[in-house]
């Protein structure tokens, strides 16, 4: 990833700060370290911003845009993620184990992704408690989302699960292409158009 830290003071990268103090308090001196590694790019619909079978690098927010993470099985694409602005995107399974990623991120629309480096990250752990106990926020958080919806796909009805997505994200079935949909709902493109006539 070609990052240019000529974005490193733009109003979104305020943004996201205030977004991760919301999470966790920030310090400014822990605000402004971790401004110091956030960086912002503009992408075009369909750019991967992460490879599956290759090591994470990056954790990202999705300032403005749409991104989903899959994984590619018997020939068609799981989806497991659909992001929109506000939604912290990563491979946790390669950043937590230093193995390569199981699925990959791109975009769906052109996006302007806040991006940050594990690396650098793990040097801010260091120096500042504060971004340390937001990372492990962040890690509960994602943690508790993917709990809620793998007790979705167990128990609740195809039906079920489409209308909990209308209610809490609509927005994303108007942006994102109903294949790519019914896979996160976990069903196939037929039924979902079924529920939705």
């Amino acid at each position: 990833m070609n990052m240019d830290p000529q974005f490193s003071g733009s109003p979104a990268i305020s943004w996201a700060l205030d977004y991760f103090a919301s999470v966790s308090p920030l310090s400014p001196a822990a605000r402004e370290a971790l401004s110091q590694y956030m960086f912002l790019e503009s992408y075009p619909k369909k750019y991967t911003l992460q490879q599956a079978r290759r090591p994470a690098q990056h954790l990202f927010l999705v300032a403005c845009g749409l991104v989903r993470s899959f994984y590619p099985e018997d020939n068609r694409e799981v989806t497991l993620l659909l992001g929109m602005e506000g939604c912290v995107v990563c491979a946790l399974d390669s950043h937590l184990s230093g193995r390569p990623a199981y699925y990959q991120i791109e975009t769906l629309e052109d996006s302007e992704i806040i991006a940050i480096a594990y690396q650098d990250l793990e040097r801010l752990y260091q120096k500042h408690h504060e971004i340390e106990r937001l990372g492990r926020m962040m890690i509960s958080m994602y943690y508790l989302q993917q709990d809620e919806e793998l007790r979705s796909l167990r128990f609740k009805s195809a039906r079920e699960r489409y209308i909990s997505l209308m209610e809490k994200q609509p927005e994303i079935l108007q942006r994102v292409p109903l294949q790519y949909v019914a896979s996160y709902l976990g069903m196939t493109a037929e039924t979902l158009s079924r529920i939705r006539g």
